[in-house]
């Protein structure tokens, strides 16, 4: 499972769980979504159905994190302030970009003219502070680490299109880790408690500010109408449906017959159903990257990871490219950089994908270790160079590790690969850092701020700096990246970011794991950059069009 950040819509737990796929209430049932004199009869024209592996269960941007077919509706239904673009730089939502004053501390939003609910009521700034109410309340019944990044915020609302926003200290990564969550419609639950919302009817008859209505639903499939009321116009496609399915190869089937004519895949993705999309007819496959990185954390703290030589060497030693192509049948970015490709922050020119296995030994010769003539295993001070990599037991992560064992080997080191269900290796290793190596995915979000993974500050028992990487320069850079608000002030932060870990080599990351998306081939527009989330597949989708 992913480590992952605080801050962000995602699950933002240590380790995201995978929630148990339940059938919503009632779903067996079909219901008719209506809602006052928004449209509630699909209009003619264009349609696109899609195959879709699991079940909804709520339908409320509140509670969807832990749930992808619920992200999936929430973001055809729903709207946040703002979005999240396709290289992770905020764009306009129901609000336009902020003013931002007061040190970065202040946001000023003006709600977009012409923004209303799917009923015909107005979007206002109420609705904005009911949401936040109800996601700061103790009584919140969602994922309690949705709220985080808004706990200690004050929200105003000096009049009925402005929202003012006050953080205690300045983030720059509060526009696309907060404040792209849903909003909800006050005037419609504004009798509700926090604790009344999560099982309210609403959560099956969602009216939104979103793209998409919400016409009907039940246990087989959701049918959503295009929203002449959206803000950002109304949507190309005039009806989307979404199929759900018990797993992959129920959705895929679906595809292969026509029943559907889209399907994203995640990983693990075997090489067998990248081949069975790539043979439907008529629908067009793409594998947008993903915004999580799976990294070979290397305690510092260990007497041998403590030389930035060896750490340089062992990221050097990595053929990625193979890495990808027997573990991820090729679904991945090949990456060294602790910016996602393809994002706003990430410089090519520090990203070291390919292996230098001539330069590593010179590190590692450099640093003392030099080859048993009779063993061919390097020695130094009389010591083998030997450690366990550490993982938990999910198939693809110890598929990762035994690839980096395979490929170190040559060079005369020798691991052992050691995996354990996550609560043991979370409560023995990672907590207070008693392991050599360990291999986890890392679950960045849309900002590349990586202050909880690699900031000083972060090292210990309560941290998730997993690796004890400590550096004053890093530390500096980190922390103005994630203050200023200044957009070439926080480029030049990361660029700089990344040339230091080239060299220092804090840990080893190894590639980007992404998805396999087929979708019909008579739409166009669609375009997919980066995605942080699946749901953000939708991002553009009212510009698709057939």
């Amino acid at each position: 499972m992913p480590i992952t950040t605080p801050h962000f819509r995602r699950p933002v737990v240590f380790l995201a769980v995978v929630g148990v796929i339940a059938i919503a209430a009632g779903a067996f049932i079909a219901l008719r979504i209506t809602g006052g004199p928004g449209p509630t009869t699909a209009p003619q024209g264009s349609s696109y159905t899609e195959a879709v592996a699991g079940a909804w269960q709520r339908i409320n941007p509140l509670y969807a994190n832990t749930n992808d077919a619920d992200s999936d509706l929430s973001q055809l239904v729903f709207a946040g302030l703002v979005n999240i673009g396709p290289t992770g730089l905020p764009v306009a939502g129901l609000a336009d970009l902020p003013a931002i004053s007061d040190g970065g501390r202040t946001y000023t939003f003006k709600i977009r003219p012409g923004a209303k609910w799917q009923d015909g009521e107005p979007v206002t700034s109420a609705d904005v502070a009911f949401t936040i109410e109800q996601l700061t309340s103790p009584d919140f019944k969602g994922d309690p680490n949705l709220a985080a990044g808004w706990i200690g915020v004050k929200v105003a609302t000096p009049s009925p299109n402005v929202v003012v926003v006050t953080l205690q200290q300045p983030s720059a990564p509060f526009l696309t880790r907060n404040a792209t969550i849903g909003i909800l419609p006050q005037h419609l639950l504004a009798k509700l408690t926090p604790a009344q919302l999560y099982d309210a009817p609403f959560n099956t008859s969602p009216i939104g500010a979103g793209p998409y209505r919400l016409e009907t639903i039940d246990s087989q499939a959701a049918v959503l109408n295009a929203n002449p009321l959206y803000v950002g116009g109304t949507p190309g496609i005039a009806q989307v449906r979404l199929q759900f399915y018990s797993d992959y190869s129920s959705a895929l089937r679906a595809l292969e017959s026509g029943q559907a004519s889209g399907l994203l895949l995640q990983q693990p993705v075997s090489q067998a159903q990248i081949e069975a999309l790539r043979s439907v007819r008529n629908v067009h496959v793409v594998q947008p990257q993903g915004g999580d990185y799976t990294v070979l954390y290397l305690n510092n703290d260990n007497a041998t990871f403590s030389d930035p030589r060896v750490r340089e060497a062992i990221s050097l030693a990595i053929d990625r490219k193979t890495l990808v192509s027997r573990v991820y049948s090729g679904i991945a970015t090949p990456s060294s950089s602790p910016v996602a490709p393809g994002s706003w922050a990430y410089d090519g020119h520090y990203d070291q994908p390919t292996a230098n296995v001539e330069k590593a030994q010179q590190l590692l010769a450099e640093a003392g270790w030099k080859e048993d003539p009779a063993t061919h295993i390097l020695v130094r001070n009389g010591a083998e160079f030997r450690f366990t990599i550490r993982t938990d037991d999910d198939p693809t992560r110890v598929a990762v590790a035994n690839e980096v064992a395979r490929q170190l080997e040559p060079l005369g080191i020798r691991t052992v690969v050691a995996s354990t269900p996550f609560s043991v290796l979370r409560r023995d290793f990672l907590q207070d850092r008693k392991y050599d190596a360990a291999v986890a995915d890392w679950a960045q979000g849309p900002d590349p701020d990586p202050y909880f993974g690699w900031h000083s500050s972060q090292i210990g028992p309560a941290g998730l700096n997993l690796a004890n990487y400590s550096d004053s320069v890093a530390d500096a850079l980190i922390a103005k990246g994630r203050t200023s608000t200044a957009q070439d002030v926080r480029t030049s932060v990361y660029q700089q970011f990344q040339q230091i870990w080239l060299q220092a080599a804090p840990s080893v990351i190894l590639a980007y794991p992404g998805y396999v998306y087929a979708y019909s081939s008579s739409i166009k527009g669609a375009q997919f950059g980066v995605l942080f989330t699946p749901s953000l597949r939708f991002a553009n989708i009212q510009e698709w069009h057939q």
